[in-house]
């Protein structure tokens, strides 16, 4: 009973952020693709936690990959950055994404909604990234393949939200990546930090 009351407690105070912001972001969608993982979204304050362990600066483009509605590119919008992408295969929820970004509340920085898959986003100028388990191992492989190629070494850093054993042996096989922080967060999902490795610590936040 104490679970029900706590969910509903949920769901109610995230619809109210989204009335506050000027969004729409609730709900969940199966997936649409073999190898995707249904859309849902984490609460406010758990994804208000894992973007402030990320530090993002004035200097940082973020993307978040897997977008849904865009929930967590406009809570990074809010932030003083370069800018925030969300990358998003459902050109329906895409659309939905769009909508919200351009009526979000409080932005502080530009934001863009790309349609695409991906693995085949460039991630030339993304410094830091976003993942809420958008999809199977095999893909997120492909992915993190993409971004090593498109960063060349430079400094990156990314949060996984709801890291699975399968997400963690992929992020193991990719050498260039360190996890340098993991925990439980209040909704009870994984969250692991990764960070380009052998990069002088005051290199990370460029």
């Amino acid at each position: 009973m104490l679970t029900v009351l706590r969910h509903s407690a949920q769901r109610a105070t995230n619809h109210l952020q989204d009335l506050w912001l000027g969004i729409s972001t609730t709900g969940t969608a199966p997936a649409e693709l073999p190898g995707h993982v249904y859309y849902a979204t984490v609460t406010y304050s758990c994804t208000r936690s894992v973007l402030r362990k990320l530090n993002l600066t004035e200097a940082d483009t973020f993307a978040d990959v897997g977008c849904g509605k865009g929930r967590v590119v406009c809570l990074a919008a809010r932030h003083k950055i370069q800018r925030a992408i969300g990358i998003e295969y459902s050109s329906m929820r895409a659309d939905v994404a769009k909508r919200n970004v351009t009526r979000l509340r409080g932005r502080r920085a530009d934001a863009k909604i790309l349609c695409q898959a991906a693995e085949e986003t460039d991630y030339t100028d993304v410094t830091a990234l976003y993942f809420f388990n958008p999809f199977e191992p095999p893909l997120l492989d492909s992915v993190l393949n993409k971004i090593r190629s498109d960063r060349q070494g430079r400094a990156t850093r990314m949060a996984f939200v709801m890291e699975s054993v399968g997400h963690r042996e992929v992020f193991s096989l990719h050498e260039w990546l360190t996890c340098y922080e993991r925990f439980e967060d209040g909704d009870k999902h994984i969250v692991a930090f990764y960070r380009t490795a052998l990069v002088p610590q005051n290199n990370l936040l460029r």
